[in-house]
């Protein structure tokens, strides 16, 4: 069996060798110091006397009887003499190397396996470079995600029933009247003018244009009756009237007329001191509050002219001024209300508002409205012709539903020769068939009820 050994480990076996080698010289160096030490030893206990040694110490026992057995001589050092050791003789000095951890070798006893190193195989040589074929670049179209179709069904209209309203509830009219063919029809009219400081012009107007207004009346001899007060609702001034009522009926106009149409010019034109603040419907109750006894006729129209630039700021409700004057009449379609008022307002006037209380007032009472804007010549003619088509015509207090009428004379109802104005709620009957003096003309309709749950 043949051993390998590598460099390394010859090295490490020469190591050992001498290793051993100076131990068996060290050893043999101390079997010779241990025999020389023998041989000097000073004697033991015996007496006798060896052949060699010292007082009885010899190897050979003397005459003093020592043990035949030799013993190891005791050496007696003096405490005061020094020892003096000799060196040691080194023949070949050992070769001191460090210590080495030395892991002993693994002595193999099969032979290392030989692996065979790997085939290499040399790189093979291409001549022609290969063919590199392009990647296909396969371009997908992108995909186009079409949006979900959303299916909108349209909401389920539920057309709601039919509701037909339950019918108005309606409540029946009865209006009597007695037809007079010889008396003189009556009118009486309240002038109610703004006097704040930016009517000086609107008062001019009217004064210029009166003429045109009372021609009809005096033409159309109709008993009228004039008074005038303003807007300003101060203590001492409320209600309060302007100039002499006396002086302003058709009786003066007849008697001097000149006089008659100075006396209005010049007290309807109220000055503009008065307040700012435009009180109109407060003051024409006030008015009836201090003069209605004696200005007020029973039979008579109550027709009330308001003119004003600016809205009403009476204190009260409008329904609550209505309530008053409503109540001067027992034929609540007695009374009219003729509203001059701002309906639109001029931008170069920042002082203007719509008069929509005085609105409120004439279209209850089924009186007319104009914008103070608007030319009072006209303005004047229209509403006075208005105010005398009232004297021979029959007016209802409230309104028809669906302007519905029925006319009676006598208990006999007739179905021609009137004419209903729905406007000034007025039956008047034609000039060819105007009752006698004397019939009792009824008016019958419905009106809608004003109790909860009514339409």
């Amino acid at each position: 069996m043949h051993l390998i050994f590598s460099k390394g480990s010859k090295q490490l076996l020469l190591v050992l060798v001498l290793v051993m080698f100076g131990a068996c010289k060290q050893s043999e160096f101390y079997e010779k110091q241990g025999i020389s030490e023998v041989g000097t030893g000073t004697g033991g206990t015996g007496t006798g006397t060896g052949t060699t040694g010292g007082d009885g110490g010899g190897l050979v026992p003397g005459d003093g009887g020592g043990s035949t057995t030799p013993t190891t001589p005791i050496i007696v050092v003096d405490p005061t003499t020094p020892v003096v050791i000799p060196p040691v003789v080194v023949v070949n000095p050992p070769v001191v190397t460090p210590p080495v951890v030395v892991t002993p070798p693994v002595v193999v006893v099969d032979p290392p396996v030989v692996v065979t190193p790997p085939v290499v195989t040399p790189p093979v040589v291409v001549v022609n470079p290969p063919v590199v074929t392009p990647p296909v670049v396969v371009v997908e179209p992108p995909v186009v995600v079409t949006p979900p179709v959303v299916v909108v069904t349209p909401p389920v209209v539920v057309t709601p029933p039919v509701v037909t309203p339950p019918s108005a509830i309606l409540n029946d009219r009865v209006e009597t009247f007695t037809q007079s063919v010889s008396k003189n029809a009556a009118v009486d009219i309240l002038w109610m003018v703004d006097d704040s400081g930016s009517m000086a012009d609107k008062q001019d107007a009217i004064a210029k244009n009166f003429n045109l207004f009372i021609n009809q009346f005096i033409a159309n001899d109709v008993d009228f009756k004039m008074a005038i007060t303003t807007t300003d609702g101060t203590s001492t001034r409320n209600g309060k009237m302007v100039g002499d009522s006396a002086k302003l009926t058709a009786a003066s106009a007849k008697g001097n007329r000149t006089a008659f149409i100075q006396n209005f010019e010049k007290w309807i034109k109220v000055g503009t001191a008065g307040s700012g603040v435009e009180q109109g419907l407060k003051t024409s109750t006030s008015f009836f509050d201090r003069y209605a006894s004696s200005f007020l006729r029973p039979d008579a129209y109550l027709a009330i002219v308001y003119i004003s630039d600016e809205e009403d700021q009476s204190e009260k409700k409008v329904s609550e001024y209505m309530t008053k004057l409503l109540a001067l009449k027992a034929n609540k379609g007695l009374i009219k209300a003729y509203s001059i008022v701002t309906i639109k307002k001029n931008p170069s006037n920042s002082w203007e508002t719509i008069g929509n209380r005085y609105l409120q007032v004439s279209n209850e009472t089924a009186g007319t409205t104009t914008d103070i804007h608007s030319d009072f010549a006209s303005t004047l003619l229209n509403m006075g012709g208005k105010i005398v088509n009232l004297i021979d015509s029959f007016a209802l207090s409230e309104s028809p539903y669906n302007d519905q009428v029925d006319v009676y004379v006598n208990s006999i109802k007739v179905s021609s020769g009137f004419v209903f104005d729905a406007a000034q709620r007025t039956v008047k009957f034609n000039a060819n068939a105007v009752p006698v003096e004397g019939s009792k003309v009824e008016v019958r309709y419905k009106v809608k009820a004003t109790v909860l749950g009514a339409i």
